[in-house]
Order: structure tokens, then sequence, then C-alpha cells
């Protein structure tokens, strides 16, 4: 008996195993995926030993004798209204921006989870639940974001929160769509038939084998994020200055495009460059975990 259950969990882990190679495989076949990967990995790099490349002062201080410099070897991407280094601006609101895209992204994905498992598992709340995401759909996210921001106040963490308010809703509807086709299946009936707890019914059988349109979804909706975020900055109703998020940093040069287009071309390709990564990289890994995917 002890045998045969042994064999049973080595068949699985291989299985597991196999799948993940032919997943890498295809993804690895797209060469844009790749691409977007390899740019997706420098911008975390960035991120994570920022403080290494360039000293966090910087990002602050200011020469007024410097005002508005193109690009040069002191000041790569030149400075902005005050004089502030721009390179170092950027460097430092990748932080910010791709902090709060991300951040609010998995809020969001750990609380549409939730409801939809709930949805998915009890049909008198999945009526009440859907109707108040029905409800919160009606609203204009962009119009609930502003008023929420405007009764919030500017900064990371309400941003963060604003956006996860905002996106619940969406994903919630999408996981329960995927949980419902899940719940029909004949292992998951059996698994509650035999008394399994409802916990572990949705963490071992449920959640698991909807797991690959959920990351794909998540991976997609980052890149939403982080435009939604520096968008509101933009407009001057996300992070208040004199934070560098990239969004705040095309408000500043508003004034100063026609003639130092340096203030604002720097922070919008970084936006542009670190969005598409991540859409490329969604793209790929929809692909790849596409069980139709031609080998």
């Amino acid at each position: 008996m002890r045998s045969s259950q042994k064999a049973y969990k080595e068949m699985i882990h291989h299985s597991r195993d196999s799948l993940i190679r032919d997943v890498v495989k295809r993804f690895a076949r797209n060469k844009a995926a790749v691409a977007g990967l390899v740019i997706l990995s420098v911008i975390l790099f960035v991120i994570l030993f920022a403080n290494f490349l360039v000293p966090e002062e910087m990002v602050t201080a200011y020469d007024t004798q410097a005002r508005l410099e193109g690009p040069s070897a002191e000041h790569w991407f030149g400075t902005d209204n005050v004089g502030r280094d721009i390179f170092a601006r950027v460097l430092y609101g990748a932080r910010i921006t791709v902090g709060i895209g991300v951040g609010a992204t998995l809020i969001s994905l750990l609380v549409g989870a939730v409801l939809a498992s709930v949805c998915a598992l009890s049909r008198k709340l999945d009526f009440v639940i859907m109707r108040i995401m029905d409800i919160s759909s009606c609203v204009p996210s962009i119009l609930l974001a502003l008023v929420l921001l405007a009764i919030l106040g500017g900064s990371v963490w309400n941003m963060m929160l604003t956006l996860m308010i905002v996106s619940v809703p969406g994903f919630t509807t999408r996981i329960r769509a995927v949980l419902l086709s899940v719940v029909e299946q004949d292992y998951v009936k059996a698994a509650r038939v035999s008394g399994t707890k409802t916990w572990a019914l949705v963490l071992r059988h449920i959640l698991p084998n909807a797991l690959d349109p959920i990351i794909v979804d998540a991976t997609m909706t980052i890149s939403s994020m982080l435009l939604s975020a520096a968008g509101l900055s933009f407009i001057g109703m996300g992070v208040s200055p004199p934070s560098p998020e990239w969004g705040a940093m095309l408000n500043y040069a508003q004034g100063y495009f026609r003639k130092d287009p340096h203030t604002a071309i720097f922070p919008g390709i970084a936006i542009a460059i670190t969005a598409l990564s991540v859409n490329l990289v969604g793209d790929g890994l929809r692909d790849a975990l596409d069980p139709k995917a031609i080998k």
C-alpha cells in the first residue's frame, strides 16, 4: 500500500516537472516574450539595487545653476526645472510606479480570489457578492478612483488602496468564471462528498487547477495598474511631490516640454518600456500555459 502511494506521488511529481519544462520551452520559443522578460529583469534589478547605482540624495538634491540642462556626462538624462538629476529620479521612481502597479495587482488578486472562491462554493453568497460587484462596475473606474483619491489624499498607500478597490470587481468576476468551471469537475465533487473541509477544498483542489489563467490575468493587469498610477499622478491626483513618480515627473515637465523635451522624454520612455515588457511577458505566459499550444 505504501509503495503504491509512493509510486503515485512520484508519478505526480514527474508529471509536474514535465509540464513545467514544456511551459518553459514554449515560453523560450517566443522571442518577444523573452525580450520582455530580459527588459523586465533589468527594471527589477534597478528597483532592487538603485541605492548601489545612484546615491539616494541625488533624487531631491537640486542645483539652481544647472536648471534644465540637457543630457551630459554629469547628468545622463539632464536636469529638471529646479536642477534635479532626472536619471536619479527615473531610477528611484521605478520603485514607486512599479511598486504601486505590482502591489495593487497582488492585493486585488488576493481579495478577488477569496471572493470568487466564496461565490463558487455558495450560491446564496454568490448572488449577494455578484450584485455588489455589478453595482461597483456601473461606476466608471476612473471616476471612482478620482473620488477616492480626493477623499483619501495623494500618497503611495492611498494610490494602491484606490487601484485595489477599483480593480477588485473585475478580478472577482473573471476568477469566478474560471472557478465555476473547476467546481463542476468530478474530482472536486468527490473531494466535497468525502468531507474535505472548505478551505482545504479551495486551496488543494480548486485554486491550483485554475492557477494558469489567473496568473496570466494578473500579469496583464500589472501594466494597466502601472499606467493608471502614472496617469493619476500626471493629472495631480496621485503621489504627491517631491516623490519621483514617473507620472508626476511628466506633470512637472508640461511647461518645459517644447524647449527642453528631455524633461518628459525619459520618464515617458520608462513608462512605455515597463508597460510593454510586462505585456510581452503576459502574452508569452498566456501562449506557454495554453494546453492547445503546439509543441
